[in-house]
């Protein structure tokens, strides 16, 4: 009979270490969405490349360990679709940083983009930005839900509330209620300059 290492919870030793490995890959993982958003909002002055490159070499060594079980293969095929996700995101927004068009955006979305927690307000321009960071943000409760789909779902949300409301803008949030992760909407009504709401 082949003997096999184990913790003293039971479990193999080399399944502890690939858990340990997928967690700390999960953290890179946030750490670069969160670095790539201060990147763009101007918190940080270089973009987090050399992390982007650490993180697709640890997901290769990963991906070719054999790795054993069903759940470290979920557990990574998650974490793959979740990278690739905001690598999607982050080369969108160097193509329209080159093509001059950030600025505009860091200065309507830069709190919005660094928390979406606080709060992203959509009006009448391109949302495009303030949609992906409540999608970053909410990415592990919308397995199965592409970007597309998320959009689509938000912007009709909006256009209900603008129909009933008659506000423009409209702010979404990600709130954490009795251990659950929420998304809510509110109007934001503004006063015009003669005094009466906008």
């Amino acid at each position: 009979m082949k003997n096999i290492l184990k913790t003293p919870m039971g479990k193999p030793a080399a399944n502890v270490q690939v858990d340990q490995d997928i967690d700390r890959l999960a953290a890179s993982i946030r750490r670069f969405r969160v670095d790539s958003q201060r990147f763009f909002a101007g918190d940080l002055k270089l973009p987090p490349d050399e992390l982007r490159e650490r993180i697709g070499t640890e997901l290769r060594r990963l991906r070719n360990s054999s790795l054993n079980g069903a759940r470290a293969n979920f557990r990574l095929g998650t974490l793959e679709a979740q990278f690739q996700s905001h690598l999607d995101l982050y080369g969108r927004r160097l193509r329209a940083r080159e093509q001059g068009q950030s600025s505009s955006v860091a200065k309507t979305t830069k709190v919005a983009v660094a928390d979406p927690a606080v709060g992203v307000v959509l009006g009448a321009q391109d949302n495009s930005a303030a949609v992906e960071a409540l999608y970053g943000s909410l990415q592990q409760r919308n397995q199965g839900m592409s970007f597309e789909k998320f959009s689509a779902y938000i912007q009709r949300q909006a256009d209900v509330i603008r129909n009933k409301t008659g506000c423009r803008e409209i702010q979404f949030r990600v709130a954490v209620q009795d251990g659950k992760t929420k998304l809510k909407a509110k109007p934001i009504r503004r006063e015009s300059s003669k005094g009466h709401p906008a």
